[in-house]
């Protein structure tokens, strides 16, 4: 009997990466990974891997090797700068259980890497490796960048004419004015979950582009979070304060018809996902997410874990599209 005390495997952690999960799959892969440090070590050790590999030169299989592997490692000299981490995948290249401990052992040895594909990883104690604040510095980018990033949330029907928001040193400031009561801007870090491994990675940035009623009601969170955070407080003092801030009225639940666009290829969501998939996501107070149908076999709704055991009364869903916010075809879930 399997002891994993994850939601996903080894294996479905390789095809989530590799972008052939069903987007239900894929989704809850990403609720996952969200809050779970030794996963996205994992994640980013595959990923690491899948690097080395593509700039890895074979010269010829050695002598007396077994012609199945011979086979794989053939086609892997022929097809090495365009595949993909064809490795990792047990239906591709590999055709069996002795083949592919045998190409596997002859990877790791050709790119000096031990990886286990174990409950090592599941089980390790792993510190994370943001545990507090970086500099100001590396959380702030260029404003022309910034605005193009924030407006390719959202197809440039929606874009052009949305309210732009950048990041300075005291907070979030109005670089465009819009028209059509859409406002994007690119979040941070500091609006994952209090208890994510990615609160304080700097290189998170989120491009998401709200409609009217998300703009009233869900974005005065991402200010509020990111004006404690410019003050100085600690985590602990930011949940207390938006707790208040729901209770004296400050801070709103979700305005009827409450969503967002996070259509976005140059976003970067964490080190675990990258850019992610393509999706909207829509917002409710406290709701149960059966009412969606969402994390069930097939379905392509899932639970988003951003408010889950927060202090927020926020119940966010996700939906994955098959486009990019330029209109090109995302990769198949």
């Amino acid at each position: 009997m399997s002891t994993n005390r994850h939601a996903i495997e080894p294996e479905e952690l390789m095809a989530y990466l590799d972008g052939e999960l069903p987007a239900g799959q894929a989704t809850e892969a990403l609720s996952h990974l969200e809050l779970c440090p030794e996963c996205q070590i994992l994640a980013a050790d595959f990923r690491s891997v899948s690097q080395q590999l593509m700039a890895w030169e074979v010269e010829s299989p050695e002598a007396g090797m077994r012609s199945e592997i011979n086979a794989a490692l053939g086609e892997r000299i022929e097809k090495r700068k365009a595949a993909k981490v064809a490795w990792l995948r047990w239906d591709r290249v590999m055709t069996n259980r002795r083949v592919w401990a045998g190409a596997l052992a002859i990877v790791c040895v050709a790119v000096g890497l031990k990886l286990a594909l174990s409950s090592h990883y599941w089980n390790e104690d792993r510190s994370t490796a943001y545990p507090s604040m970086a500099s100001m510095e590396q959380y702030l980018m260029p404003a022309d960048a910034e605005i193009a990033m924030a407006r390719s949330a959202a197809p440039e029907a929606i874009s052009n004419d949305a309210k732009i928001l950048v990041l300075g040193w005291h907070g979030y400031e109005t670089a465009i004015e819009g028209r059509n009561g859409f406002v994007c801007v690119v979040e941070r870090s500091w609006t994952s979950p209090f208890n994510s491994a990615q609160f304080w990675n700097p290189k998170v940035r989120g491009p998401i582009c709200f409609n009217p009623a998300a703009a009233r009601s869900i974005l005065p969170l991402t200010i509020k979070r990111t004006e404690m955070v410019l003050a100085g407080m600690s985590k602990a003092q930011m949940i207390e304060n938006i707790k208040a801030g729901f209770d004296n009225k400050e801070l709103q639940t979700p305005e009827p018809g409450a969503m967002c666009y996070m259509m976005s290829r140059t976003g970067y969501l964490n080190d675990a996902v990258g850019h992610f998939v393509p999706h909207l996501m829509f917002y409710f107070p406290p709701t149960d997410k059966s009412s969606w149908g969402a994390d069930l076999p097939d379905s392509p709704v899932t639970l988003n874990p951003q408010f889950q055991g927060g202090p927020e009364p926020i119940t966010e869903f996700v939906v994955p599209v098959g486009k990019w916010s330029d209109g090109t075809a995302a990769p198949a879930m």
